[in-house]
């Protein structure tokens, strides 16, 4: 245990080398073992075979004769499947004179033994047995060299090689693992990232490591409550300051019914009434950001719902919404926040266009689907992920007649989840913006 422990707090790059190392080393003992047991295994091939060979090249050199027939020698190499040479004091010829396995240097390098034979040695390489004849007298005195090529047939892989062979991809595996264990708390993290992407931000992620990356989780999860510190904190104090300016803004509004009627007093009323429509927004945003949503489900008739909304609002805009719809049946859902949901889209998309405003209510695989569309000027691409943050305005100048505070869609958002729906926003620049809703078909 004490072990372990003080393994888990060593760095990581110091476990990693410690396990690449230990790897490598132990793959190469393995790989080496490996090749002493084939050899082991093999030389007996060869201590059996050396004598049998130096015979067979003693009667290879009475057949080519003194002096040397080349002839018949170059028939023995071709029919037998050997290279000759044979090099004197005044001759030097090979059967395959272009072959590296008969090169002089390498054949008078060669380690040769000697054999029970007379007149004769053998030496061996990886590929290949030599067998050194000295044949002739005087001045035909000569060394004839036959060598045959160590055939698959005389090669045995014993038992013990295989199971040390087959340790080797067992070690790679363990090693693999091992690293991955380093590594493991990553994917933990990249799930704990997620979340907080959600805004689950109460998320926490367990800490197991006293290492590097246990540090960064105790880090992350650090980050996350202090971040959602920090929300809280605004979210408080901009409720507080909503609910402070609600009493002068009702003072304010009671001193312009004493103003006389005036183009000034219903300027007045109008901003009044803006900044009173904008701290509503406020606190309905605010209560349905919280973990503790409350909703007032009803069972509604969608359908009646957007005509009666659809009608309203055609009183003021000279008929240009046309809605759509199909029969659907009652759906439990909150209807003060529907009608707040679909006014602020229905009023944004006839505020950034000039033509007809398309509302259509349809049923699909068991979910409803409500799309609003204009055919306006349209939102960069760039643009559309954010227009469900809280004040955010694709006007960089956010002036007041190019559009809201940037808490309609932002709100409009809150209600679709709260109702545990998809909002979705398609715009085309010069084509216009179509806002999707989906929402499950709870009768």
């Amino acid at each position: 245990m004490i072990v372990l422990n003080w393994l888990n707090r060593m760095p990581l790059m110091l476990r990693l080398l410690i396990i690449f190392v230990t790897t490598c080393f132990i793959l190469l003992s393995l790989m080496i073992t490996g090749v002493h047991l084939i050899a082991d295994k093999n030389s007996d091939n060869w201590e059996g075979f050396e004598n049998i060979f130096a015979d067979y090249g003693q009667l290879l050199a009475s057949r080519i004769g003194t002096p040397s027939d080349y002839n018949v020698a170059q028939d023995l190499a071709t029919n037998l499947m050997f290279n000759i040479s044979i090099v004197g004091p005044n001759e030097t010829w090979h059967s395959q004179p272009k072959s590296r396995k008969h090169d002089m240097e390498r054949l008078i390098e060669l380690k040769y033994d000697e054999s029970s034979t007379q007149n004769a040695s053998v030496a061996r390489t990886r590929g290949n047995y030599y067998v050194r004849i000295l044949a002739g007298e005087g001045e035909n005195k000569r060394f004839i060299y036959i060598s045959k090529r160590r055939e698959f047939v005389d090669f045995n892989m014993p038992i013990s090689a295989i199971l040390v062979f087959l340790l080797i991809p067992v070690v790679l595996y363990l090693s693999y693992r091992l690293t991955k264990s380093l590594f493991a708390p990553i994917k933990t993290l990249q799930a704990a990232s997620l979340e907080y992407a959600k805004g689950n931000l109460t998320h926490q992620v367990e800490i197991k490591r006293d290492d590097e990356l246990g540090n960064l989780t105790q880090v992350m999860n650090s980050m996350a409550q202090q971040i959602d510190k920090m929300l809280q904190a605004k979210r408080q104090m901009l409720l507080a300051i909503s609910h402070e300016l609600r009493t002068p803004l009702t003072r304010m509004k009671l001193a312009t019914e004493l103003l006389e009627h005036d183009p000034q007093q219903v300027s007045l009323r109008r901003d009044i009434q803006e900044m009173e429509n904008l701290i509503n927004e406020i606190l309905e945003s605010e209560r349905l950001n919280t973990n503790h949503k409350v909703l007032n489900l009803e069972k509604i008739q969608l359908d009646e719902l957007l005509n009666e909304l659809t009608l309203e609002l055609n009183l003021n805009f000279d008929d240009r919404i046309i809605f759509e719809s199909h029969d659907i049946k009652g759906m439990s859902l909150d209807p003060a926040r529907m009608r707040l949901l679909f006014r602020n889209l229905i009023m944004n998309a006839l505020q950034h266009s000039k033509s007809l405003v398309t509302v259509s209510l349809s049923k699909h695989d068991g979910e409803i689907q409500v799309s609003v569309q204009d055919k306006g000027v349209g939102i960069e691409s760039e643009h559309i992920p954010h227009l469900i943050q809280a004040f955010y305005r694709v006007d960089d100048a956010r002036q007041r007649k190019t559009g809201g505070y940037g808490l309609g869609l932002y709100l409009c958002y809150l209600i679709v989840q709260a109702h545990s729906g998809q909002f979705n926003i398609e715009s085309e620049l010069g084509q216009g913006t179509k806002v999707l809703i989906h929402l499950d078909y709870t009768e």
